[in-house]
């Protein structure tokens, strides 16, 4: 049990480190763009990533928990959610085109993960 537990918070700090490097690069490139990029590309990714995982992994339970704890800690859907819920104050289309895009292009790319191979 306890090599589960270290196993999946193992994952999750990695994912997140990675969450964080992805944000930071955005927020530094894409400055003048008042849209989420990073979010919309961390949950596309992570969307893909996650779809390939299930799609091509073996099925040992270590493994599997591991990876799918870095895709976790890696995608942000609480921090998609804020974002909706502020860009709904701001700007009722663009929220809702955002939350729109997210979904599709998320399922879209979950799918492709996991018939890539």
């Amino acid at each position: 049990m306890i090599l589960n537990v270290l196993t999946v918070g193992l994952g999750a700090a990695i994912g997140s480190v990675f969450r964080f490097i992805v944000t930071q690069f955005f927020k530094d490139t894409f400055r003048k763009i008042n849209f989420p990029l990073s979010t919309l590309f961390i949950n596309i990714s992570g969307s893909f990533l996650l779809g390939l995982i299930n799609g091509q992994l073996p099925k040992n339970f270590l493994w599997t928990a591991f990876f799918i704890s870095i895709i976790g800690g890696y995608t942000t859907f609480s921090t998609y959610m804020n974002e909706i819920v502020q860009m709904n104050l701001k700007n009722k289309i663009l929220s809702m085109t955002y939350y729109v895009l997210t979904a599709i292009l998320g399922i879209m790319a979950a799918f492709i993960g996991n018939i890539l191979f």
